[in-house]
Formats: C-alpha cells, structure tokens, sequence
C-alpha cells in the first residue's frame, strides 16, 4: 500500500529534521519552539508534529509541553552506551542482510560505496555520513528481521550525531575504509566476512568514544 500523503510528509519532516539535528545545525540543548520545526521542515503542522513524536521516540528531542522542543544533548557516555548495543546487534544486521540480500539491494550499497569513496576524495564529511545513513537504510532494507532494524536505526543517527561533533575535524579516512570492507564483503555476498568486518567498524568507534572520558580539552556538555 501506498503512503498517504500526511504519511510522505511526516517522512520529510523527519528526515529534514534528523537531518539538521544530527549535523549539528541545530545546537544540542537548543529549545525550538513547534513554530521553528514547522518552518525547519518545511511541511505543515500535522506532518511536523508526528515527525517530532518520532524524534522524541529516538531520544533526538524532548518535547516539554508550552516550553518547547529542547534538541538531546551531547555526552560522551551515551556515545559508549549506544556503540555497546550497536556492537551486540549490528554484525547480526550485516550478516543477515548480506545473506538474504537482492540484486538490487547489493548494487545500492555499491553505490553507496562509490559515494563513500567520492565523499573521501573531496573530503567532504556531510557526503561521508549521508552515504552512512544510505548504507544503513540499504542494510535495513536487505534485512529480513524488521525488529532488528527498527532497533537500530536510532542508535545508528545518535552516532553520526556523535561523530559529528567529536571527530568530523580528524578526517573520514579511516571511517571510510572501515565501511567499505563491510561493503564488499555485501556485495559479493560474503555474510560471514560481512558481520566481522561490522563488528571491526564498531570497536574502533568505541575505541573512539572510549578515548573522550580521557580528553583533557573536551568542552563540557
């Protein structure tokens, strides 16, 4: 069945809002007002408001009724505590999609590679994590367990939220290699392979995140 049209709405506003509240557009502990979201998303006030419930269901926003919309902020801590439960699940993720994958799902995350890869040839990290979250929506797609993707794919917008603001300044290098093993192991269907190089991309960003409770200039959150 189709999307309505309130439902295709309600999809941008999310993804306009996600989009903005992830690459740090709007501040964390920012207070908007539903006014701002409406005009931010570019939809009208039915759409945003669902769009909002959703954000609030991710943990992105606080809806605190006539005080605003207040954006989650940003600890080190919850990075460590997302990336634990990512690390439990997601080599699972890359394992099943990876078996029970399509043709044309094992081309999309080759593109999504080759975006990836055109991404770290300008340096350009916003292309870098909008080809991350195309990655995971093409993992979610090829899987065959909708709860485990539905799990996930919150963790996986707080952490490029994470990314963002504490290691967009180091380069995407590494991130990109990282992901692209995971990639070819997909496409070739090599699920194994695919789950392994997974579970290698989450420890080095624990590894990552571990290292800012030892950060002497990290600002305060």
């Amino acid at each position: 069945m189709l999307p309505t049209t309130t439902e295709s709405h309600s999809q941008l506003a999310y993804l306009a809002l996600e989009r903005k509240i992830v690459m740090l557009e709007i501040e964390p502990g920012t207070v908007v007002s539903e006014a701002s979201t409406i005009e931010l998303s570019g939809v009208g006030r039915t759409p945003a408001r669902e769009a909002l419930q959703r954000l609030a269901l991710e943990g992105l926003v606080e809806i605190r009724p006539r005080a605003g919309i207040r954006i989650a902020e940003i600890r080190p801590d919850d990075f460590l505590n997302v990336l634990d439960v990512r690390r439990m699940l997601e080599p699972s993720l890359a394992l099943l999609s990876t078996r029970f994958a399509t043709g044309a799902q094992r081309r999309r995350v080759e593109e999504c590679r080759q975006e990836m890869l055109h991404a770290l040839a300008h340096s350009d990290t916003s292309a870098f994590l909008e080809a991350d979250k195309a990655f995971d929506a093409a993992l979610a797609s090829a899987c065959p367990n909708p709860y485990l993707s539905a799990t996930l794919r919150p963790l996986q917008s707080h952490s490029r939220r994470f990314w963002f603001r504490f290691f967009a300044d180091t380069g995407i290098e590494a991130a990109v290699l990282l992901h692209c093993r995971v990639m070819d192991h997909f496409v070739k269907g090599d699920a194994e392979a695919a789950s392994g190089a997974m579970a290698a991309l989450i420890e080095d960003m624990k590894k990552k995140a571990f290292s800012l409770r030892h950060d002497p200039v990290l600002p305060a959150q």
